[in-house]
C-alpha cells in the first residue's frame, strides 16, 4: 500500500512477501504515527509500509457510522491492548565486542567468533558454570521463564522443571499418555495411528498439529502451567492463560 492507499503492483507484492515470509513478530515503534486503516490492515498481513492517515485516522479516534469498516475495525484493535509498557530508560549495547557482533549481522558479515561468543551465551553453556544450577531451590534461575522459538529447547525444559517441582514439594509425578480420536469419539484404527504418527515425526504437519497435545504429559499438583491454545474464552481460559494445578482427577481406566 503506497502512500495514498493504492495496492502495490504484483512483483512489489512478491518481493515483500519474500522478504518478511520469516518474520514471526513486528514491533512497532511510535505507534501514535499509525492510523487506524493501517493497523487494521496489519492485523491481516505483515507486508505493507506505513501509510499516511486521514484527519480521523488517529488510534484514538473512537468508531463512528461516519468512518469506513477499515477504520472501525482499526479502532476496535486498538481497544483490545490491554497492557502497556512505559520505556523510562533507553538501554543500549556498550560492550565493543557485542557491538561489532551486531554491526556484522547487520550486514551479513558474521564471523566464526561471533558465533562462538553467541554459543558461549547459550543457556546449557551458562548453567554449567552455575554451582546450583537452576534445578536448585536456592538458585536464581529456580522460578525464571524461559523465551524460545525453539520446541525442542521448551521441551526439554519443562520436563526438567515438572520434575524438580516434585522432587522440592513431593508430590507424585503422573505420566499421561495422549490418546488420538476422529471427532473426539472413535479410536484410530492401527493404519490411522500409523498415518499420525508419520505426519509428526516428518514434519507435514500444519499449525493445528502443532497446538495438539505432545505424546506424553507431565502433570503433579501444585505445578505452574499455561495454555497454548484457546479453550473456553467465556472463562478466561485462552491461550497464555496461566494456571497452578490444584488437583487430579484420575480415568475411570486407572488402576487404584
Amino acid at each position: 500500500m503506497n502512500i495514498k492507499g493504492g495496492l502495490p503492483s504484483e512483483d512489489r507484492i512478491r518481493k515483500l512477501a519474500e522478504h518478511w515470509k520469516h518474520i514471526r513478530y513486528l514491533i512497532i515503534d511510535e505507534y501514535s504515527m499509525i492510523s487506524r486503516e493501517f493497523l487494521a490492515m496489519l492485523s491481516k498481513i505483515l507486508s505493507f509500509p506505513p501509510v499516511k492517515g486521514k484527519k480521523r485516522s488517529p488510534l484514538y479516534f473512537p468508531t463512528s457510522l461516519h468512518d469506513s469498516d477499515q477504520q472501525n475495525a482499526g479502532s476496535e484493535l486498538y481497544r483490545q491492548f490491554t497492557t502497556v509498557f512505559v520505556l523510562r530508560q533507553q538501554m543500549r549495547v556498550k560492550d565493543p565486542e557485542w557491538q561489532a557482533v551486531l554491526q556484522r549481522a547487520r550486514h551479513g558479515k558474521c564471523e566464526a567468533t561471533d558465533l562462538e561468543l553467541l554459543r558461549n551465551s547459550q543457556i546449557d553453556m551458562l548453567l554449567d558454570s552455575l554451582p546450583l544450577a537452576f534445578t536448585e531451590p536456592a538458585s536464581p534461575w529456580a522460578e525464571a521463564f524461559l523465551v524460545t522459538p525453539r520446541n525442542g529447547v521448551r521441551k526439554k525444559w519443562n520436563a526438567t522443571a515438572v520434575r524438580q517441582h516434585c522432587r522440592r514439594s513431593q508430590q507424585q509425578l503422573l505420566i499421561c499418555p495422549s490418546e488420538d480420536t476422529k471427532k473426539g469419539r472413535t479410536k484410530l484404527s492401527t493404519g490411522e495411528r500409523l498415518a499420525v504418527l508419520k505426519r509428526k515425526t516428518e514434519g507435514k504437519g500444519n499449525q493445528s498439529d502443532r497446538l495438539q497435545l505432545e505424546e506424553e504429559i507431565l502433570l503433579a499438583k501444585g505445578l505452574k502451567v499455561m495454555l497454548v491454545t484457546n479453550v473456553q474464552t467465556d472463562f478466561d481460559m485462552a491461550n497464555g492463560a496461566r494456571g497452578t494445578v490444584v488437583d487430579i482427577i484420575l480415568d475411570p481406566r486407572e488402576a487404584d
